[in-house]
Protein backbone atom coordinates (compact mmCIF):
# COMPACT_ATOMS: atom_id res chain seq x y z
CA UNK A 1 0.00 0.00 0.00
CA UNK A 2 0.94 3.35 -0.97
CA UNK A 3 0.40 7.28 0.66
CA UNK A 4 -0.71 9.41 -1.89
CA UNK A 5 -1.39 12.89 -1.12
CA UNK A 6 -3.20 14.93 -3.40
CA UNK A 7 -5.03 18.17 -4.27
CA UNK A 8 -8.24 18.60 -6.78
CA UNK A 9 -9.75 15.43 -5.87
CA UNK A 10 -13.75 16.50 -5.27
CA UNK A 11 -14.34 16.30 -8.89
CA UNK A 12 -13.08 15.63 -11.90
CA UNK A 13 -9.42 14.19 -13.09
CA UNK A 14 -8.82 14.06 -8.99
CA UNK A 15 -11.95 11.82 -8.45
CA UNK A 16 -10.99 9.33 -10.44
CA UNK A 17 -7.48 9.32 -9.78
CA UNK A 18 -8.24 8.41 -6.69
CA UNK A 19 -11.18 6.19 -7.10
CA UNK A 20 -8.42 4.21 -9.10
CA UNK A 21 -6.15 4.12 -6.33
CA UNK A 22 -8.17 3.51 -3.65
CA UNK A 23 -8.98 0.62 -5.65
CA UNK A 24 -5.78 -0.58 -6.27
CA UNK A 25 -4.84 -0.83 -2.19
CA UNK A 26 -3.40 2.50 -1.84
CA UNK A 27 -4.49 5.29 1.13
CA UNK A 28 -5.47 8.91 -0.56
CA UNK A 29 -5.24 11.93 1.60
CA UNK A 30 -7.33 14.73 0.13
CA UNK A 31 -6.69 18.44 0.61
CA UNK A 32 -9.66 20.10 -0.27
CA UNK A 33 -12.48 22.92 1.31
CA UNK A 34 -15.53 21.15 0.13
CA UNK A 35 -15.13 17.45 0.04
CA UNK A 36 -16.46 15.28 3.46
CA UNK A 37 -14.28 11.99 4.38
CA UNK A 38 -14.76 9.01 3.56
CA UNK A 39 -13.82 5.61 4.13
CA UNK A 40 -11.78 5.75 1.39
CA UNK A 41 -10.46 9.14 1.71
CA UNK A 42 -9.16 10.75 3.97
CA UNK A 43 -9.95 14.54 3.93
CA UNK A 44 -8.08 17.42 5.22
CA UNK A 45 -9.35 21.48 5.36
CA UNK A 46 -7.29 23.35 2.55
CA UNK A 47 -8.35 26.23 0.66
CA UNK A 48 -5.67 27.33 -2.20
CA UNK A 49 -6.66 30.87 -2.35
CA UNK A 50 -5.03 31.07 0.88
CA UNK A 51 -1.82 30.31 1.71
CA UNK A 52 -2.46 30.19 4.88
CA UNK A 53 -4.05 27.63 5.03
CA UNK A 54 -1.79 25.82 2.54
CA UNK A 55 0.76 25.96 5.42
CA UNK A 56 -1.88 24.83 7.76
CA UNK A 57 -2.59 21.68 5.56
CA UNK A 58 0.97 20.79 5.30
CA UNK A 59 1.01 20.79 9.11
CA UNK A 60 -1.45 18.67 9.71
CA UNK A 61 0.62 15.79 8.00
CA UNK A 62 3.15 16.41 10.70
CA UNK A 63 6.28 14.77 10.33
CA UNK A 64 4.45 12.00 8.23
CA UNK A 65 6.43 10.53 5.51
CA UNK A 66 4.54 9.52 2.15
CA UNK A 67 5.34 8.21 -1.25
CA UNK A 68 3.12 10.67 -3.59
CA UNK A 69 2.53 14.40 -3.68
CA UNK A 70 -0.28 14.95 -6.65
CA UNK A 71 -0.43 18.76 -7.02
CA UNK A 72 -3.64 18.08 -9.21
CA UNK A 73 -6.17 20.91 -8.27
CA UNK A 74 -6.92 24.14 -10.93
CA UNK A 75 -8.96 26.51 -11.92
CA UNK A 76 -9.82 28.55 -15.04
CA UNK A 77 -11.09 32.69 -15.08
CA UNK A 78 -12.77 34.56 -18.12
CA UNK A 79 -11.27 37.75 -16.58
CA UNK A 80 -8.77 38.27 -13.81
CA UNK A 81 -11.21 40.57 -11.16
CA UNK A 82 -10.59 37.48 -8.60
CA UNK A 83 -7.94 38.25 -5.93
CA UNK A 84 -6.91 35.32 -3.56
CA UNK A 85 -6.91 36.12 0.34
CA UNK A 86 -3.17 37.01 -0.22
CA UNK A 87 -4.07 39.63 -3.17
CA UNK A 88 -2.22 37.76 -6.15
CA UNK A 89 -4.49 37.09 -9.56
CA UNK A 90 -6.69 34.25 -8.50
CA UNK A 91 -5.40 32.11 -11.19
CA UNK A 92 -2.16 32.51 -10.62
CA UNK A 93 -2.47 32.14 -7.21
CA UNK A 94 -4.32 29.23 -6.75
CA UNK A 95 -2.69 26.87 -9.66
CA UNK A 96 0.96 28.12 -9.36
CA UNK A 97 1.78 30.03 -6.12
CA UNK A 98 -0.39 27.89 -3.55
CA UNK A 99 1.16 24.26 -5.29
CA UNK A 100 4.51 25.96 -5.72
CA UNK A 101 4.31 26.13 -1.40
CA UNK A 102 3.04 22.87 -1.14
CA UNK A 103 6.00 21.29 -2.84
CA UNK A 104 8.77 23.78 -0.96
CA UNK A 105 6.63 22.66 2.38
CA UNK A 106 6.39 19.30 1.52
CA UNK A 107 9.27 17.74 -0.27
CA UNK A 108 11.22 16.36 2.51
CA UNK A 109 8.57 14.30 3.59
CA UNK A 110 8.02 12.22 0.11
CA UNK A 111 9.85 8.96 0.73
CA UNK A 112 13.38 8.19 -1.13
CA UNK A 113 11.93 7.04 -4.45
CA UNK A 114 8.42 8.85 -4.29
CA UNK A 115 6.73 10.92 -6.86
CA UNK A 116 5.72 14.37 -7.04
CA UNK A 117 3.06 15.41 -9.87
CA UNK A 118 2.20 18.52 -10.72
CA UNK A 119 -0.97 18.61 -13.18
CA UNK A 120 -0.01 20.49 -16.04
CA UNK A 121 -1.39 21.39 -19.67
CA UNK A 122 -0.66 21.38 -22.91
CA UNK A 123 -1.70 24.98 -23.49
CA UNK A 124 2.07 25.95 -21.87
CA UNK A 125 3.11 25.29 -25.10
CA UNK A 126 2.13 27.77 -28.49
CA UNK A 127 3.34 24.90 -30.86
CA UNK A 128 0.58 22.79 -29.66
CA UNK A 129 -2.20 25.70 -30.79
CA UNK A 130 -5.30 24.80 -28.17
CA UNK A 131 -7.69 26.79 -28.62
CA UNK A 132 -6.31 28.46 -24.99
CA UNK A 133 -4.51 31.89 -25.89
CA UNK A 134 -0.76 30.38 -24.94
CA UNK A 135 1.36 32.33 -22.63
CA UNK A 136 3.15 35.43 -23.28
CA UNK A 137 5.74 34.90 -20.70
CA UNK A 138 6.81 33.66 -17.34
CA UNK A 139 7.28 36.96 -15.33
CA UNK A 140 6.01 36.01 -11.83
CA UNK A 141 5.39 39.54 -11.08
CA UNK A 142 2.99 40.36 -13.68
CA UNK A 143 0.95 36.97 -13.14
CA UNK A 144 0.38 38.07 -9.90
CA UNK A 145 -0.24 41.27 -10.71
CA UNK A 146 -1.41 41.48 -14.06
CA UNK A 147 -2.05 45.55 -14.17
CA UNK A 148 1.56 45.71 -13.83
CA UNK A 149 2.04 43.91 -17.18
CA UNK A 150 2.79 45.76 -20.17
CA UNK A 151 1.82 43.32 -22.51
CA UNK A 152 -1.98 42.70 -20.90
CA UNK A 153 -4.65 41.58 -22.92
CA UNK A 154 -7.12 44.18 -23.64
CA UNK A 155 -10.29 41.73 -23.57
CA UNK A 156 -11.31 40.53 -19.87
CA UNK A 157 -12.02 36.79 -21.53
CA UNK A 158 -7.98 36.40 -23.74
CA UNK A 159 -6.54 37.51 -20.33
CA UNK A 160 -8.39 35.61 -18.22
CA UNK A 161 -7.39 32.01 -20.42
CA UNK A 162 -3.90 32.82 -20.74
CA UNK A 163 -3.68 33.35 -17.45
CA UNK A 164 -4.54 29.96 -17.77
CA UNK A 165 -2.01 28.99 -19.76
CA UNK A 166 0.88 31.11 -18.13
CA UNK A 167 -0.09 28.98 -14.36
CA UNK A 168 0.14 25.92 -16.58
CA UNK A 169 3.64 26.92 -18.03
CA UNK A 170 4.63 27.73 -14.32
CA UNK A 171 3.72 24.24 -13.03
CA UNK A 172 6.19 22.60 -15.80
CA UNK A 173 8.73 25.01 -15.07
CA UNK A 174 8.66 24.63 -11.86
CA UNK A 175 8.91 20.60 -12.28
CA UNK A 176 12.24 21.07 -14.16
CA UNK A 177 13.69 23.20 -11.34
CA UNK A 178 12.53 20.80 -8.50
CA UNK A 179 13.56 17.84 -10.55
CA UNK A 180 17.71 19.68 -10.55
CA UNK A 181 17.00 20.05 -6.73
CA UNK A 182 20.09 18.45 -4.90
CA UNK A 183 17.38 16.45 -2.58
CA UNK A 184 15.58 15.28 -5.06
CA UNK A 185 18.60 13.72 -6.68
CA UNK A 186 20.07 12.38 -3.85
CA UNK A 187 16.79 11.03 -3.02
CA UNK A 188 15.92 9.78 -6.09
CA UNK A 189 12.74 11.32 -6.26
CA UNK A 190 10.73 11.45 -9.98
CA UNK A 191 8.85 14.33 -10.60
CA UNK A 192 6.35 15.02 -13.25
CA UNK A 193 4.26 17.66 -14.86
CA UNK A 194 1.07 15.51 -16.45
CA UNK A 195 -0.89 17.13 -19.07
CA UNK A 196 -4.50 15.30 -19.61
CA UNK A 197 -4.83 16.74 -22.56
CA UNK A 198 -8.49 18.48 -23.20
CA UNK A 199 -10.84 16.70 -20.31
CA UNK A 200 -14.56 17.03 -20.97
CA UNK A 201 -16.67 16.10 -17.56
CA UNK A 202 -14.38 18.19 -14.91
CA UNK A 203 -15.19 21.39 -13.40
CA UNK A 204 -12.77 23.63 -15.39
CA UNK A 205 -15.18 25.41 -17.35
CA UNK A 206 -18.08 25.84 -14.23
CA UNK A 207 -17.61 29.86 -14.55
CA UNK A 208 -17.32 30.20 -18.25
CA UNK A 209 -19.93 31.75 -20.67
CA UNK A 210 -23.10 30.19 -21.52
CA UNK A 211 -22.57 28.89 -24.67
CA UNK A 212 -19.05 26.95 -23.55
CA UNK A 213 -20.95 25.36 -21.07
CA UNK A 214 -23.96 24.58 -22.30
CA UNK A 215 -22.61 24.39 -26.12
CA UNK A 216 -18.97 23.62 -27.01
CA UNK A 217 -18.02 21.84 -23.54
CA UNK A 218 -21.04 19.26 -24.35
CA UNK A 219 -20.51 18.22 -28.02
CA UNK A 220 -16.25 17.60 -27.01
CA UNK A 221 -16.66 13.98 -26.16
CA UNK A 222 -18.52 13.49 -29.93
CA UNK A 223 -15.16 15.11 -31.20
CA UNK A 224 -12.75 12.98 -29.20
CA UNK A 225 -12.27 10.05 -31.34
CA UNK A 226 -10.78 12.32 -34.03
CA UNK A 227 -8.50 14.30 -31.67
CA UNK A 228 -5.55 13.07 -30.28
CA UNK A 229 -5.98 15.90 -27.67
CA UNK A 230 -9.26 15.22 -26.35
CA UNK A 231 -9.46 12.53 -23.42
CA UNK A 232 -11.80 11.18 -21.90
CA UNK A 233 -12.18 11.75 -17.90
CA UNK A 234 -11.77 7.59 -17.02
CA UNK A 235 -8.82 7.70 -19.00
CA UNK A 236 -7.45 11.11 -17.73
CA UNK A 237 -7.91 9.80 -14.39
CA UNK A 238 -6.01 6.58 -14.90
CA UNK A 239 -2.73 8.61 -16.14
CA UNK A 240 -3.22 10.26 -13.19
CA UNK A 241 -2.91 6.99 -11.15
CA UNK A 242 -0.47 5.53 -12.82
CA UNK A 243 2.12 8.42 -12.66
CA UNK A 244 1.00 8.53 -8.48
CA UNK A 245 1.73 4.42 -8.04
CA UNK A 246 4.43 4.07 -10.38
CA UNK A 247 2.70 1.61 -12.53
CA UNK A 248 3.43 4.26 -15.27
CA UNK A 249 6.82 6.30 -15.20
CA UNK A 250 10.03 7.61 -16.67
CA UNK A 251 13.39 8.07 -15.40
CA UNK A 252 14.70 10.63 -17.78
CA UNK A 253 11.20 12.63 -19.11
CA UNK A 254 9.60 15.23 -16.98
CA UNK A 255 6.67 16.19 -18.88
CA UNK A 256 4.14 13.89 -19.93
CA UNK A 257 1.14 14.16 -22.21
CA UNK A 258 -1.84 11.67 -22.31
CA UNK A 259 -2.59 11.33 -25.97
CA UNK A 260 -5.09 9.09 -27.11
CA UNK A 261 -5.33 7.96 -23.53
CA UNK A 262 -1.80 7.09 -23.71
CA UNK A 263 1.02 8.87 -21.64
CA UNK A 264 3.35 9.99 -23.78
CA UNK A 265 6.67 12.28 -23.37
CA UNK A 266 7.27 14.89 -25.68
CA UNK A 267 9.45 18.08 -24.94
CA UNK A 268 7.84 20.95 -22.99
CA UNK A 269 7.41 24.40 -24.32
CA UNK A 270 10.69 26.32 -25.28
CA UNK A 271 10.28 28.78 -22.85
CA UNK A 272 9.77 25.59 -20.14
CA UNK A 273 12.98 25.00 -21.62
CA UNK A 274 14.90 27.78 -20.75
CA UNK A 275 16.95 26.99 -17.47
CA UNK A 276 17.58 30.96 -16.33
CA UNK A 277 13.72 31.56 -16.99
CA UNK A 278 12.89 28.66 -14.58
CA UNK A 279 15.54 30.10 -12.23
CA UNK A 280 13.65 33.30 -12.30
CA UNK A 281 10.06 32.27 -11.37
CA UNK A 282 11.32 29.70 -8.56
CA UNK A 283 13.21 32.87 -7.01
CA UNK A 284 10.36 35.35 -7.49
CA UNK A 285 7.73 32.71 -6.28
CA UNK A 286 9.81 32.08 -2.97
CA UNK A 287 9.90 35.75 -2.19
CA UNK A 288 6.16 36.01 -3.10
CA UNK A 289 5.67 32.75 -0.70
CA UNK A 290 7.69 33.82 2.07
CA UNK A 291 10.47 31.04 1.55
CA UNK A 292 14.13 31.23 0.90
CA UNK A 293 15.72 30.62 -2.45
Amino acid sequence: MKIIVMTGVSSGIGRVAAERLIERGHRVIAGACDLVSTEAVEVRPLDLNNLDTVRAFAATLGTMQFDTLALNAGLQGYDLKARTTQGFERTFGVNHLAHYLLARLLLPQIKDGGTLIFTASGTHDPAEKTAVPPPNHANAEWLAYPERDPHLDQRPMTAGLRAYSSSKLCNVMTARTLATHLDVLARGLRVFAYDPGLTPGTGLVRSAPFVVRRLIWPLLPLIQPFSHRINSLVHAGRGLADLSDGTISSQNAIYCSLRKAKLTWPPPSTIAQDDAACARLWRDSAAMVGLPV
